[in-house]
């Protein structure tokens, strides 16, 4: 019986294709990141970042950067991309790619879904690969070197991630969240705006959200309104809200450490009112002119800082209504409910978004003072 098992399992190794059409690891260069930027004349520049192959070990020899770049030109993203091979001899492979930079210049001009339709239709890139604008040539962003990761596109991967999460003030953008905004029905696209502090070397930070519509740049918002935004999707994790002491130019600081907003919406003879609930938890980080040893004090800081987020959240919504931009995704959120109502304001081009009424009413609780004292810690009474 065991011969028997033996002769059919060696049989039907006779019929097994094996790696007939393998390929070579020397035959693939490995991306990590990629810079667009375009030419006067119109043509595509891609800077391509690639690990550089570790030496064999018989002939290693001191250190050395573990990255290259790689320019190279072309009509379009995908011919650029293929032009790799005539400048290494290997194949580019997109297996591994971290992070994509757009200058700002090809956000603006060129539709976003062109740009980046090579990396939605190839097998090799990740979904998850984050993607960001860059104030400048993008090339410039992908040559910095990074302060604490080993590449500067695990860097700008890091910075987009958690800066998202622990202060709202940027999106963490991917081709996944890329593609599904495209496809909604007001296709209103988040990007991280990244800039660099000039004459510093190795300074990249996020400065706030570029917001696409149509594919294309429409206009870049600030941290402080990215936080504001992130509250109307309820995408807001942690971040800071701060305050302004009466009289004065003192600050003072509130970390809100769990959020979650309501959103509801009727429309009253044609026109859309859209209403906002946040309800926040906080932390008290600084005090500098309020004392809440009462009941009543404690009430009214809540009430101060339910102001200024209803204020800073209003404050938002006007100025994208004067550009007509749907920053919020009103569109989507009729849709969803009444796709009849919304093929109507399709078809007839309502301006829901520029005549909507929003409502805004935000909820505060201040839960942590961070001591047991009561009052601004430097003061002594």
């Amino acid at each position: 019986m065991q011969k028997l098992i033996k002769y059919i399992v060696a049989s039907s190794l006779l019929f097994l294709s094996g790696c007939w059409d393998h390929a070579e690891l020397t035959e693939y260069v490995f991306v990590q990141s990629l810079a667009i930027d375009q030419k006067k004349d119109g043509r595509i520049k891609l800077t391509t970042q690639f690990y550089k192959p570790a030496p064999k070990i018989a002939s290693a020899g001191g250190g050395g950067e573990s990255y290259f770049e790689l320019e190279t030109e072309a009509k379009s993203v995908f011919d650029a991309i293929r032009d790799v091979t005539i400048h290494l001899g290997r194949k580019a492979n997109w297996g591994h790619v971290r992070f994509i930079v757009i200058s700002e210049k090809v956000a603006r001009k060129q539709y976003l879904g062109s740009v980046l339709d090579f990396f939605f239709r190839d097998h090799e890139p990740r979904l998850l690969t984050g993607v960001a604008v860059t104030e400048g040539p993008a090339a410039d962003y992908i040559k910095e070197k990074p302060h604490v990761e080993n590449t500067v596109s695990e860097q700008l991967n890091e910075v987009t991630k958690t800066g998202s999460k622990f202060s709202a003030k940027t999106y963490p953008a991917n081709l996944f969240t890329i593609g599904k905004q495209l496809h909604s029905e007001v296709d209103t696209v988040y990007l991280p705006y990244i800039k660099k502090e000039k004459e510093k070397e190795n300074s990249i930070f996020v400065d706030g959200l570029s917001l696409f519509q149509g594919g294309k740049l429409k206009t870049i918002i600030s941290n402080k309104e990215t936080k504001s935004l992130m509250l109307a999707l309820n995408d807001f994790q942690f971040g800071i809200i701060s305050i302004t002491c009466k009289g004065s130019k003192l600050q003072e600081s509130f970390e809100i450490t769990e959020s979650h907003t309501n959103s509801t919406f009727e429309i009253k003879k044609g026109v859309v009112h859209y209403s906002l609930q946040p309800k926040l938890q906080a932390s008290i980080g600084e005090l500098e002119c309020s004392t809440i040893q009462t009941k009543p004090q404690l009430e009214a800081l809540h009430k101060k800082l339910e102001k200024q987020v209803n204020h800073n959240l209003m404050a938002l919504l006007k100025q994208s209504q004067k550009k007509n931009i749907d920053i919020i995704g009103l569109g989507n959120h009729i849709y969803r409910s009444n796709p009849r109502e919304w093929q109507r304001i399709k078809k007839e081009k309502v301006p829901y978004y520029k005549d909507a009424v929003f409502h805004v009413k935000s909820e505060v609780n201040i839960l942590n003072t961070g001591t047991d004292i009561s009052k601004p810690f430097h003061k002594k009474y």
